[in-house]
Order: structure tokens, then C-alpha cells, then sequence
């Protein structure tokens, strides 16, 4: 009677319990991924940091997990070399393009000589929602353009003579214009960028960007070059 009797207590009483502990630890597991599974496949994020100052436009940081490239500064109207004046004003009286943004390659109608961003080239950002929406509307921009003075190495095996690479480059920024806002950074500036963002794109990223405004007083203080550096280009 005793077997009897413990065989009834186990499967009346502890096999309800251990189903009752089994669907608790499930439920706590489900929530467990729920809460951080988004945190790991969520990408890296690029943060722009805009002043709507003419001479200190602003900086930006792409940020990942293993590798970091913080405070990188953009040119103003007075550096050498390709800088959109007009998009720096545009953006000096209506606004900064403040938002969200995302990674996205070169626009069919741009006929641009590279898929997507590489040294030398342009880093897209298209602009998904934000109070920005309207200011880029006015001058008909998709979003923005990260880029430095030379685009002429992507037509590397394009361009035979030599003579055509000043025009080819000059052509490709206004291209580059016609459709982003651009942003200029050092030649210097690009590489840093450039090899950074293949480090951290060996692995797939979901890539994030966000624009947001700075009091120029702080860009100022980070971008403003000494006396004894070395030119930007």
C-alpha cells in the first residue's frame, strides 16, 4: 500500500508541480530573448551632431560595438575643396535636418561608379522621420552625404586619360548635390571613416543614424583647429 499510495502522491502532486515550473522557466526564457535578443542583432549607430553655423557645421560619431570613430568634424564654407555653401546656408536659416536615418546606396539616377560606400566615395543617409522631412523637401535633398574632397579614385579603370579626372570629379559632386545635403570631412578624415566602417561591417549591421542639434559653442570648442595643425586635406 505504501508503493501504491507514493506512486498516487507523485502523479497526483509533483509531476503538476514540475509542469507548473517547467511552463514558468519557459515563459521567463521567451521574455528573456524577447527583451534581448533586439539588443543583439540591433546594428550600430551613427549619431550627426549639427550647429547650423556656417564655419563649424557640426560633427558626427559612428558608434559599434568592438570599434569606435567619435567626433569627426565637418568643414565649413572657408575650407578648400568641394563643401556645398549653399547646404550649409540652407540649413543655417531653416533649420538643422533633424531625424532618423538610414545606410542606403547611391541612387539609380545618380550613375554613381561604386554600389555602395567606399573610400573616396559618399556614406548615404536617407532620412526615414523627423522634423527634418521638411527642410530637406525645400531643396529637394533625400537626406545626406558624408564625403571629402576626391571622388576621382572610384573611377579608377573608368577615366583613361588624365586630363578628364578633374571634370569626372567635379561632375560627380554635383551629382552627389543634386540629390543629399552634403557633409564635408577631411581626405584624412575619410580614410579613418573608410577603414573603420569595413572593420565594422565584416559582420552585418542593422545601421541606424540619427541627426540632432548642437549649440555651436560646443563644435567650436572641439573643431576648432590650433594654430600649429596641419591643414584639413
Amino acid at each position: 500500500m505504501t508503493n501504491l499510495f507514493s506512486t498516487y502522491y507523485f502523479f497526483r502532486l509533483a509531476i503538476p508541480r514540475l509542469w507548473i515550473r517547467f511552463i514558468i522557466i519557459f515563459f521567463i526564457l521567451i521574455i528573456e530573448i524577447a527583451l534581448i535578443a533586439p539588443k543583439l542583432c540591433q546594428g550600430s549607430e551613427i549619431i550627426i551632431r549639427l550647429s547650423g553655423d556656417i564655419n563649424y557645421p557640426g560633427d558626427f560619431s559612428v558608434l559599434s560595438k568592438n570599434i569606435q570613430l567619435k567626433k569627426v568634424c565637418f568643414l565649413g564654407i572657408g575650407s578648400k575643396g568641394k563643401v556645398d555653401s549653399d547646404f550649409l546656408r540652407l540649413i543655417s536659416n531653416k533649420g538643422v535636418p533633424k531625424g532618423t536615418y538610414k545606410v542606403v546606396p547611391p541612387l539609380l539616377k545618380e550613375k554613381w561608379p561604386a554600389d555602395g560606400f567606399k573610400k573616396n566615395g559618399a556614406l548615404r543617409l536617407s532620412i526615414i522621420s523627423g522634423s527634418g522631412m521638411a527642410i530637406l523637401n525645400l531643396a529637394d535633398k533625400r537626406g545626406l552625404a558624408i564625403h571629402a574632397r576626391d571622388f576621382y579614385p572610384l573611377l579608377d579603370g573608368i577615366v583613361n586619360k588624365k586630363t578628364m579626372i578633374s571634370f569626372y570629379n567635379d561632375q560627380l559632386f554635383e551629382g552627389l548635390k543634386k540629390f543629399w545635403g552634403p557633409l564635408r570631412i577631411s581626405n584624412w578624415d575619410m580614410g579613418r571613416l573608410a577603414d573603420s566602417w569595413v572593420k565594422m561591417n565584416r559582420v552585418t549591421q542593422k545601421w541606424e543614424a540619427r541627426v540632432i542639434k548642437i549649440k555651436p559653442q560646443e563644435i567650436k570648442r572641439i573643431c576648432k583647429p590650433p594654430i600649429t595643425q596641419r591643414t584639413p586635406d
